[in-house]
């Protein structure tokens, strides 16, 4: 199994992707494949209509080897900073490249980053607006890392309480996305999905 994992914080060296890193090694801990973005490090070009009509064109060229990683994953892991009580536009670009192919009937967990006690209203805002045509299904569960600074800054010992619970809730959290991602697996591997004839939600 392989489940990926996007940082969406357009800032280098983020705490965002601090936890993506803890994320990883925890999925690896469980023997479980991971392919990890850093839209800070490597972030996708501005989406435009030309992705649609220029298929050898500089956005589909972008895309391409992230598509492909994608594609290969069989559940996501998608964490997004508190900006404002928003998504950070990286991350919404992202979602606007995504399509069936890459995410349809594949389970995915939020993972909302706070430098305080925020962080709610950037998990309303990917369960309200980001899955409609790419059909990714967002699971029940999802983590808010609140103080994000003083939480998952070691591999092995954690700091503290908070420290200690948010990685137990992690854990809970990743072993329910991978029961899913086996789940779901066989409406993958079915033939009721109609994606060619109905491409875009309602």
């Amino acid at each position: 199994m392989k489940i990926g994992i996007i940082c969406g914080s357009q800032r280098v060296k983020s705490q965002t992707v601090k936890v993506g890193r803890f994320v990883q090694h925890s999925l690896n801990d469980k023997g479980i494949d991971t392919f990890l973005l850093d839209l800070g490090e490597h972030p996708l070009p501005n989406f435009d209509d030309t992705f649609w009509y220029e298929k050898q064109g500089s956005l589909q060229t972008a895309w391409q080897s992230v598509a492909e990683e994608l594609q290969s994953c069989e559940g996501f892991i998608v964490l997004t900073p508190d900006w404002h009580g928003m998504v950070p536009s990286c991350l919404k670009n992202f979602f606007l490249y995504t399509g069936t192919a890459e995410m349809a009937n594949k389970p995915g967990l939020i993972i909302a980053i706070s430098s305080g006690v925020g962080g709610y209203l950037p998990v309303a805002e990917l369960r309200i607006s980001s899955y409609k045509n790419n059909r990714i299904c967002w699971i029940p569960d999802h983590i808010i890392v609140r103080n994000v600074k003083n939480c998952m800054n070691d591999f092995a010992e954690p700091d503290g309480d908070d420290d200690s619970y948010i990685r137990a809730r992690l854990s809970h959290s990743l072993s329910i996305l991978i029961a899913y991602s086996h789940a779901l697996g066989a409406v993958r591997e079915s033939e009721i999905t109609a994606y060619d004839t109905y491409q875009y939600g309602m």
